[in-house]
């Protein structure tokens, strides 16, 4: 550009402000949510793929109930494709004096490893390093008690009880310090884990092994390729492991049998050593009383002898007489001592009988050893990864539709200004074009003006975009997270789509309309545009509506078809935010809701008390008891078990809870099923089993088709499906007692309680929850806040995000609504002008443009609801986790919203328009350009 050329694009950036600053406004507001929402997943991906890099996270990890003894180590050392593997010990305990569990770990050399975040990690076997969740309320130097369960052995496996804190900890695997996972001691709820010396603990077998691959590294763990390899290596290793539980449990049994074999010889010994003693006792009483019949008889002859005895005779009677006697008490004597002995002994030998006897009961009703195999999400205590993942997802899947919906929008809003401009600008163009300039260099002034104000808007996005949003989304879940702060990266590929995207909207409009412009004449480019021509519209041709109206409403109709590219600019412009409101309002209000809907109006249990195999009756006894008390509002004995099928996008292995009740009758005071759509009370049948929605959505499972699930022994169960339930977290099967004999084979027994409680808060539920688990026959409780808290990160970020995206939709309103009315204003000036000249009243005049404005905008709502439910519906299907179902049910709120905003917007800038109008001078827009 030379100096004049120069000095004119500064003198029409200056006129244009509003323009201006408008286009560099939307391709900002598109900008920062295409860059951001698109960024801000990678983000997440790469801060927790260094994290488990650092830490040296476990790819898989395997669990065995009974330990993993030296053959079950050696088989998976020998596994394909290992890089290393770490064996540790892990155990349940609770805080002394307290209800809250903690899980302690053994101190791993390699493998999953802890970020230390205070003082240093354990060394001897009596210091502990706690979670750093826990360092407001301990100290490090203080004493930390802790309280185990003994196992089925009757021994713990920590060595020691009381320990010194040495430090704070942030493990490589729970990542959560809201929701830790299920425990088996406490309140059944995880509230914390430690770390310790594997010294601490007593070496029999190890009880977790973590595994990492060889051909996983350097792979992003949240991505398909490292996803698929691991799937594939868990299946290998479970495989692995399923052929070797028969010989491990024979391996047990004659380990046990060994252990009590000994015992049983020490018993036989203390018998025979008893009976030894006993036959001792009874030959010296017998002795003594031969001898005594011996004197007895002596005496006797004495007596008879009468004066004729000596006297030396009768001394020595005497004297045996009197030893006879010592004897007699020596053996009264120990007859007591060997009494008390006895009773001592017998009861010894009793008491050891009883436990070889219940040993050996326990051995013969020992289930076969069970190998879980576990990836990193799928682990006791790894609900955090689970979130962490989600969140992510969730960004990204909405990443896929929301900022290309909006570009659409701030894209088809540009090229309309960047038409008006040109048009605007004409008559200079003319002229300059009248004085020699070349079509190219004016040309060029319109592209540097889109491609100025679209790339700095843009550059400001980008900016934002990898800045504000992804903050926005860590403040979300920072604090239930143990992931570290968010790493900020560039990403110069979607940068530069954003910038292709810019240049596209605000760039080749200019151009493009510029050179059509231009092939006229300098003569005709000096007149104005003629204005558009108008044409009989359709409802002229409807009489009984065309006479009804007034004159302004039929100037009104017949401008909304004249300026077709102007309403169809405002349609699109307003239905583009109406959508996002929409559909950000009915998200916001879809998770807002489901958490009420699903704890409030579908169960009505508090939790669920499992009982353990093999329960004694004075375990079950005690269990009754407790169920009898009065802070318990109702109770009904039903089949628990957790069963599981792999499915969903990342393939993980999804826990469902199945329950079958002694009643089917007492069920709905405790569970609500009904289906959804139709509001159909469902009843448990004899022909199939009752499932919830999510899972058959993620299973692609109808009603009256077949589903096959695994159960706790690893068997594989078909049953069919004859009703879909209302639920909205967690997966859920319903069966009758029936159906549970059909699909399983044998006799229905009850061997949990769904139980309600009168007070039924959050605190009084734990509390509650610690009691029974206190209880021997007690195998664990599942609360129904667990999977509550899992979620509530998800919602929160989720949440933020609509807020957001909400905040986008509502600027993308101000401008587009502010930009097409100025546009409207400047392209119908003289028309304006000459009806004031007319005698129009001020706010005449401005309902006479206005009103096309206001209709138009309507019409753009009406229409943006359509397609703000059809993205609400993508984004239902989209984006919850595996195990959440959105509440699908649209609110009235999430209409009124969208029709409030933009509503309120309108009427701003009506008065807007209304004073720019009043201060209109007449004369200077009617001055002939001829």
């Amino acid at each position: 550009m030379n100096k004049v050329i120069l000095k004119d694009f500064w003198r029409s950036i200056k006129h244009t402000k509003g323009q201006f600053i408008s286009i560099m406004g939307l391709m900002m507001i598109g900008a920062f949510a295409l860059v951001g929402l698109m960024v801000t997943g990678p983000d997440m991906r790469d801060t927790g793929n260094h994290y488990a890099q650092k830490l040296n996270t476990a790819d898989l990890t395997v669990i065995c109930n009974y330990g993993l003894d030296q053959k079950d180590r050696k088989k998976i050392k020998q596994t394909k494709g290992l890089q290393s593997v770490e064996f540790g010990y892990m155990t349940d305990t609770v805080i002394k004096n307290s209800r809250e569990s903690f899980r302690i770990f053994s101190k791993p050399k390699s493998v999953g490893k802890y970020e230390l975040r205070k003082g240093r990690l354990p060394v001897k076997t009596n210091e502990i390093a706690l979670a750093d969740h826990y360092s407001h309320k301990y100290k490090i130097g203080q004493n930390i008690s802790f309280t185990e369960k003994k196992n089925i052995l009757g021994s713990t496996l920590l060595k020691r009880k009381t320990f010194k804190i040495t430090g704070f900890v942030r493990s490589s695997q729970i990542l959560s310090n809201v929701n830790l996972g299920q425990s088996n001691s406490g309140t059944g709820e995880l509230k914390g884990y430690a770390v310790v010396s594997p010294n601490a603990f007593n070496h029999t077998v190890y009880t977790v092994a973590n595994l990492r691959y060889k051909d996983l590294r350097g792979l992003d763990s949240y991505g398909k390729v490292y996803t698929s390899r691991v799937k594939h290596h868990k299946k290998v290793l479970q495989d692995t492991l399923k052929n070797t539980a028969r010989q491990r449990q024979k391996r047990i049994l004659s380990a046990a049998n060994k252990k009590i074999a000994p015992q049983e010889k020490k018993i036989q010994q203390a018998e025979q050593k008893l009976e030894t003693a006993s036959e001792q006792i009874s030959s010296a009483e017998k002795q003594l009383i031969f001898q005594k019949s011996k004197l007895n008889a002596q005496i006797s002859q004495a007596e008879t002898a009468g004066a004729n005895l000596p006297q030396a005779a009768r001394s020595q009677l005497e004297q045996a007489q009197q030893e006879i006697a010592a004897g007699e008490q020596k053996l009264k004597q120990e007859k007591k001592i060997f009494a008390r002995k006895s009773a001592r002994a017998n009861n010894k030998i009793k008491s050891g009988k009883e436990e070889i006897r219940k040993a050996k009961k326990q051995l013969r009703k020992l289930a076969l050893p069970s190998y879980s195999v576990y990836n990193r999400r799928e682990l006791p205590g790894g609900e955090g990864n689970l979130v962490y993942t989600t969140v992510a997802q969730v960004v990204e899947d909405l990443a896929k539709v929301f900022p290309i919906f909006l570009y659409f929008v701030a894209a088809l809003v540009t090229f309309t200004t960047m038409n008006r401009f040109i048009d605007e600008e004409r008559i200079n163009s003319g002229t300059m074009k009248a004085l020699g300039y070349n079509d190219q260099v004016i040309i060029n002034k319109f592209i540097a003006y889109g491609f100025i104000s679209g790339t700095i808007g843009t550059i400001l996005g980008i900016y934002l975009g990898h800045t504000l949003m992804p903050q926005i989304v860590y403040h979300a879940y920072y604090k239930s997270i143990t992931i570290p702060p968010i790493e900020l990266h560039f990403h110069w590929q979607i940068s530069l789509i954003a910038l292709i995207l810019s240049w596209i909207s605000s760039v080749l409009p200019a151009y493009l309309t510029a050179k059509n412009e231009f092939r006229e004449k300098p003569a005709a480019l000096l007149l104005p545009k003629p204005p558009a021509a108008g044409s009989k519209i359709l409802l002229e041709r409807i009489p009984f509506i065309w006479n009804h109206l007034s004159f302004t409403h039929k100037v009104t109709a017949r401008n909304i078809f004249r300026y077709k590219k102007r309403m169809q600019m405002t349609i699109f412009g307003v239905c583009g935010a109406a959508t996002m409101l929409f559909a950000g309002f009915a998200v916001k209000n879809s998770i807002t809701n489901m958490n009420n809907r699903q704890f409030n109006d579908l169960i009505h249990y508090n939790m669920i008390v499992a009982q353990k195999p093999g329960i004694s009756s004075n375990q079950h006894k005690a269990l009754n008891s407790k169920l009898k008390e009065d802070s318990i509002k109702s109770e009904t004995p039903i089949y628990y078990e957790s069963v599981s099928k792999t499915a969903g996008k990342t393939g993980d292995t999804q826990d469902i809870t199945l329950i079958a009740p002694s009643s089917s009758k007492v069920l709905k005071n405790y569970v609500h099923l009904n289906n959804r759509k139709t509001k159909q009370t469902l009843h448990l049948s004899n022909n199939g089993v009752i499932i919830s929605e999510r899972l058959s959505t993620l299973l692609k499972v109808n009603k009256g088709d077949y589903i096959s699930l695994t159960d706790k022994n690893n068997k594989s169960r078909k049953m069919k499906v004859t009703g879909i339930t209302e639920m909205y977290m967690g997966h859920f099967i319903f069966m009758n007692k029936t159906q549970y004999q059909k699909i399983f084979n044998k006799r229905f027994t009850s061997n949990a309680y769904l139980v309600n409680l009168k007070n039924s808060t959050r605190k009084n539920t734990r509390k509650i929850a610690a009691q029974f688990m206190a209880l021997n026959g007690v195998a664990g409780v599942v609360q129904n806040t667990a999977i509550s808290q899992e979620l509530d990160v998800v919602v929160k970020s989720l949440n933020l995000i609509m807020v957001v995206l909400i905040v986008v939709a509502g600027l993308l309103a101000i401008v587009i609504q502010y930009n097409l009315t100025n546009i409207n204003i400047a392209e119908r000036i003289r028309e304006l002008s000459t009806i004031k000249v007319l005698g129009f009243y001020d706010n005449e005049v401005t309902m006479y443009i206005y009103r096309e404005t206001i209709l138009l905008t309507g019409i753009g709502i009406l229409v943006g609801y359509l397609t703000g439910d059809l993205l609400y519906r993508y984004i239902l299907y989209v984006v919850p986790p595996d195990n959440v179902m959105f509440n699908p049910a649209l609110s009235v709120s999430s209409f009124l919203w969208p029709l409030g905003v933009i509503g309120i917007i309108t009427i701003v800038l009506g008065f807007i328009v209304n004073k720019k109008l009043k201060d209109l001078d007449m004369l200077e827009a009617l001055k002939s350009v001829d």
